[in-house]
């Protein structure tokens, strides 16, 4: 009986995944969208979230349609989140700014020093997926570039090959290093959108730490460290404090 129990409810989980339809789902969000019915396409677009579901398409058109219902804070989330994934989309770019004008926080980031900004630039000039392509590709440049340098009998094909292979393989190294870099920061975690409308940060993890400066609602923020159920915080002018967990959105 018990066996018999088990199979159910195994075919049934399996049944439900195999029913279930991300595409056909996103075709019914999107037609909602066209026309203007919000509410529903952020039920069917959070219904494919919820199944495990991801994508930057996703996540850039849940950002449109909490933007048009104007719950901005969930615009910003899902807006950073479809950026980790397509950081080179000007769309993206675009709409996140939109959304942000309509924050109460103002803050004006640190300047950075010029080279981590360049770097940066650099790195989300593509995604995880072609940064790793791009990279895998000139690696087996460099090796058959090396292969020719080693196998062959001319100075000029010897000369050619060793220094095609060697920037083949500085640039394969570095691409590698972009992709990861980009997939440490969609797995990381570590930054977070505030959610309540307004908190008040502390001077450490606990009500009765001092109060330090307020944060609003869709306010971007760096985690940096965490003791239970609080959050050693950052925000992009430098300033810090303790905030609770449930106070903000990871993203």
């Amino acid at each position: 009986m018990k066996r018999l129990i088990l199979f159910i409810g195994v075919f049934g989980i399996m049944a439900k995944a195999i029913a279930f339809n991300p595409t056909a789902l996103i075709k019914e969000a999107n037609d909602d969208y066209k026309k203007n019915k919000f509410e529903q396409a952020i039920q069917k677009y959070q219904t494919i979230n919820d199944s495990g579901y991801v994508s930057a398409e996703l996540y850039f058109n849940l950002g449109n349609a909490y933007y048009k219902t104007n719950n901005f804070k969930s615009a910003i989330l899902y807006y950073e989140r479809a950026k980790l994934l397509k950081p080179d989309d000007k769309d993206i770019d675009f709409n996140l700014e939109m959304a942000r004008s309509f924050t109460v926080d103002k803050i004006e980031a640190i300047q950075e020093v010029f080279f981590i900004s360049w770097i940066k630039w650099i790195r989300n000039l593509m995604s995880v997926e072609s940064w790793t392509k791009s990279g895998v590709a000139l690696f087996i440049i460099s090796l058959v570039s090396f292969l020719l340098y080693l196998l062959s009998g001319k100075i000029g094909f010897k000369k050619a090959g060793f220094w095609l292979g060697a920037v083949a393989l500085i640039i394969s190294i570095t691409s590698l290093s972009m992709g990861y870099q980009l997939k440490y920061l969609q797995m990381a975690k570590n930054t977070a959108i505030i959610f309540t409308p307004s908190v008040t940060l502390k001077s450490s993890p606990d009500e009765s730490g001092t109060n330090l400066f307020i944060l609003h609602e869709g306010t971007k923020v760096e985690i940096l460290d965490k003791v239970g159920d609080w959050r050693w915080i950052k925000i992009a002018n430098g300033s810090r404090g303790w905030i609770k967990m449930l106070d903000m959105v990871t993203i």
